[in-house]
């Protein structure tokens, strides 16, 4: 009996802490679902009430916000200078903090040095070649006043020959055939005068007329004979006088003058050679003297590239690889590329007067001017805030994408800092929160809290009875609030989304 009401107590506890546990176990999900609901309408209450708005009255700033990028005034873009296309040896790491000074980069100057030595070899070339010319040219004005010489001799002997000719020789040659006529006329005369004696001279007795006669026939056949011979002779000198003047004469005059003509052409042909030959062997001077200008300056030039092979910091500050102002088509900078000259391969930005630049949309350039202020926060350093000046906007505008004529246009413009800072760096996006103007003492709310209508403005206020839609008047606003002329006042409760329609989702 004892050992059955024991068994009976053990199962009856055994069952009670079962029920107990089973108790447990449904008051704490009971508990914990509880929890849940009470936390749910508190995240549901808590967030109606930042979806809430109290009106305040304060000062309202008026502006807009634009995004803009910190950019240094000035930025010490290096490229090669050197009017010669090598390869990148070496280049410091993107990013490095380098001194003024300091080794940025080294090219190639293998192929460099070679044509240095090409251009030393040619000039020295040259100024051998120019040495021979000169001696080839002192030389030939030897040669040349030899030949004017020899022309102009030549020249003077057919102007002596001429001379000569009409001066002497033609009136000697004149007078020797005159006075051959003159003497075969008076020994033709002579001749006659005796036929004509001996003719009329008287004969003797018949014996000795007859001897005498025969001996006169045959004197008066020898005188005739005389002057059949004397009139030979003179139609001989006569001719030989026509002869002379006829052909001898014209053709010796005719050869002295050719004579004299080609001297005088020889001359003006020898003086012309020798004007070509001075004036060839000038401009081959000159040649080579230009030639070693010309390589002496390429020798000096490639010589200041040796110079330019290595590129040294002109500042102190942060290296940063290509141009950062290009947008499009960066060169890719890295050692073994080749390089030319003016390729920007290295930026150094002076961070100690930084800037920020930003795009005015078109539509805001009236309502933004040089002067206004502006608050400036680096997306980077959240909750930081510096304040600055619109430092100068451009005369012009500018397609917002250059490459893209239907892109919306935009005023490139500046904002200088107040005070630089440490924490500010080259290329760090900001949000830009220009101000045009501030509205002193006036009741503003969130932009989202006003709704449209038509022409008709209004808002959805909280009040004892409920929500209730309340007209307003606007006036002026920013990006993020709105100005209340009319339809509110100073602490009532605006919600910042449609609550009836809030309801009907939940529905």
């Amino acid at each position: 009996m004892k050992l059955f009401a024991r068994q009976y107590i053990k199962y009856w506890l055994i069952a009670l802490v079962a029920v107990a546990v089973a108790v447990f176990a449904t008051y704490r999900s009971y508990t914990k679902k509880k929890n849940q609901k009470l936390e749910q309408q508190k995240r549901a209450t808590d967030a109606e009430s930042d979806r809430t708005y109290k009106v305040k009255r304060e000062d309202l700033p008026i502006g807009l916000i634009q995004g803009g990028t910190v950019n240094a005034s000035h930025k010490h873009k290096l490229a090669l200078q050197a009017n010669f296309k090598t390869k990148l040896l070496w280049v410091v790491d993107e990013n490095s903090w380098v001194k003024k000074g300091d080794v940025l980069l080294r090219f190639e100057t293998d192929e460099l040095k070679q044509k240095i030595e090409d251009y030393e070899i040619d000039l020295d070339n040259l100024k051998k070649e120019l040495d021979i010319a000169i001696e080839d040219g002192k030389i030939l004005e030897s040669t040349n006043a030899a030949d004017i010489q020899s022309a102009e001799d030549k020249l003077q002997q057919a102007e002596d020959a001429m001379r000569k000719y009409r001066r002497f020789e033609r009136t000697r040659t004149i007078n020797t055939h005159e006075n051959n006529i003159a003497n075969a006329e008076s020994a033709l005369k002579t001749a006659e005068s005796a036929y004509t004696e001996l003719r009329d001279s008287e004969l003797g007795s018949d014996d000795e007329n007859k001897s005498a006669d025969e001996k006169r026939r045959e004197e008066l056949e020898s005188k005739q004979e005389t002057i059949d011979s004397k009139s030979i002779a003179l139609e001989n000198v006569e001719g030989d006088y026509r002869a002379w003047r006829r052909y001898d004469h014209p053709t010796k005059i005719k050869r002295l003058r050719n004579d004299l003509e080609q001297a005088h052409l020889n001359l003006r042909k020898v003086r012309i050679s020798v004007n070509s030959k001075v004036i060839q062997k000038r401009r081959s001077i000159e040649y080579y003297r230009r030639r070693i200008r010309m390589t002496q300056t390429q020798l000096d030039r490639h010589r200041e590239y040796m110079d330019m092979m290595v590129i040294k910091a002109p500042v102190e500050g942060v290296v940063i690889y290509s141009d950062p102002d290009r947008r499009w088509g960066r060169l890719d900078v890295k050692v073994g590329m080749d390089v030319g000259k003016g390729q920007i391969l290295v930026t150094i930005p002076e961070m100690s007067n930084l800037i920020v630049d930003f795009d005015l949309p078109e539509e805001y350039r009236s309502k933004v001017n040089v002067g206004d202020v502006a608050v400036i926060s680096p997306d980077s350093l959240v909750g930081t805030k510096f304040t600055g000046k619109i430092m100068s906007i451009a005369t012009l505008p500018v397609n917002m994408v250059s490459w893209d004529s239907a892109s919306p246009k935009v005023y490139k413009a500046k904002i200088q800092f107040d005070k630089q800072s440490p924490l500010l760096v080259n290329g760090m996006s900001v949000q830009l929160n220009i101000v045009t103007k501030v509205i002193k003492n006036t009741l503003f709310v969130p932009v989202e809290a006003v709704f449209e209508d038509n022409d008709r403005f209004y808002v959805y206020k909280h009040t004892l009875t409920g929500v209730e839609e309340q007209d307003v008047k606007i006036g002026e606003s920013n990006d993020n609030f709105v100005q209340i002329t009319e339809g509110i006042d100073e602490g009532d409760i605006v919600y910042l989304y449609r609550p009836y329609q809030k309801k009907q989702e939940n529905k």
